[in-house]
């Protein structure tokens, strides 16, 4: 196995390994969850655990990763969220407690079009 960061500007994986990964070029989604593409993508299937590494690594990557407005950012930071998994591990109702519904709405999509979902349960 090796090591790996997120690199948000480049939206890229950097591994420290020789041996080069395939990365596709949209997000991961679990083998289970039916998604339409078009004609053109290819279909890329992976294991449960798999994704669960995936999101893991991706819970890391910093808030600035996410396309939010300035404001939003300023205002989730100064609330101490400062990694995405810090916002996929809080629940619905304490997003919308500290950050009013318009900013919690817009972390939502934000996290939604990065290719993530909130965990279920919330």
């Amino acid at each position: 196995m090796y090591a790996a960061m997120m690199d948000c500007e480049g939206d890229q994986l950097q591994t420290t390994s020789s041996a080069p990964p395939h990365l596709p070029s949209k997000p991961l989604r679990p083998a289970s969850t039916p998604t339409a593409l078009p004609a053109s993508a290819s279909i890329v299937a992976i294991s449960s655990e798999t994704y669960a590494r995936l999101l893991s690594l991706a819970d890391q990557a910093p808030l600035e990763c996410l396309t939010l407005t300035p404001r939003t950012l300023a205002r989730a930071k100064t609330l101490g969220y400062n990694r995405i998994g810090q916002i996929r591990g809080t629940p619905a109702n304490r997003l919308l407690a500290d950050l009013g519904e318009e900013r919690a709405d817009e972390l939502k999509r934000a996290l939604y079009d990065f290719g993530m979902r909130q965990p279920s349960g919330d």
